[in-house]
């Protein structure tokens, strides 16, 4: 909090087609992201195991958090409409600690970018 804006990009499962396009686009817009002031995190309930192998085969330069039980997932609404599974999401959490960002599935890298040059997320002073 009051650093960084958080891009938690909750997806299904590692080493799936969707999964690896999404998380490799990712990759490719890291300079872009970073440039407004987000670090993403990949997030799904896949064990630290398969975290690492899934970074190491697609060069991921982000950090991929486990949601074991999918705790995290169902805090921020990236559930399937079964309760089962992590539905794919991308939540910003800003510097401010609220969400500035939420929108389910893949949304184009574009929206982001543009949401972000446009929002004031700075935390308040505080006050002694």
């Amino acid at each position: 909090r009051g650093y960084i804006r958080a891009m938690l990009v909750f997806y299904p499962k590692d080493f799936t087609p969707g999964c690896t396009d999404q998380l490799i686009q990712v990759r490719k817009n890291i300079r872009h992201l970073r440039g407004v002031g987000i670090e993403p995190m990949g997030v799904n309930s896949g064990d630290a195991e398969s975290h690492r192998a899934f970074r190491e085969a697609h060069a991921l330069n982000f950090p991929l958090l486990v949601d074991e039980g999918s705790d995290v997932a169902r805090m921020y609404g990236a559930i399937k409409d079964d309760g089962e599974g992590i539905q794919r999401a991308v939540v910003i959490v800003g510097k401010n600690g609220k969400i500035i960002f939420a929108e389910q599935g893949a949304p184009p890298w574009q929206r982001i970018l543009s949401v972000m040059r446009t929002t004031d997320d700075t935390p308040a002073p505080v006050e002694a």
